[in-house]
């Protein structure tokens, strides 16, 4: 019994004596992930030369390989790519060039 009460009390003051580290570092993180949703700009791509189902792969491995692009999503059957990127590395127009190098002609859909 008097293990376990140790055991307790000794946990106890472990865990609250890293309470005020954790309100430290919660707080430059909470402002990093607003200042990168900041930043971030989505695009959707007309890719309309995508006829099979390996396509949409080449697609996305072109558009992921371009700096600063978050995710790709390619939808085959409306023939469509959404980027998500940082427009302060990169930028629509070498999304689309990335796309049309791996064969597949990209257009910033309307």
């Amino acid at each position: 019994m008097k293990r376990l009460l140790i055991a307790t009390a000794g946990l106890l003051v472990i865990g609250v004596s890293g309470l005020p580290l954790i309100g430290l570092v919660s707080s430059p993180v909470l402002v990093s992930v607003a200042q990168a949703a900041n930043v971030e700009q989505t695009a959707t791509f007309d890719v309309p030369g995508m006829t099979c189902a390996l396509c949409p792969v080449t697609v996305r491995k072109a558009m992921e390989g371009v700096e600063g692009v978050r995710s790709v999503v390619v939808d085959f059957d409306s023939r469509t790519a959404t980027v998500t990127f940082d427009p302060s590395v990169t930028t629509v127009v070498a999304i689309a060039a990335a796309s049309a190098n791996a064969g597949y002609p990209a257009k910033r859909a309307l």
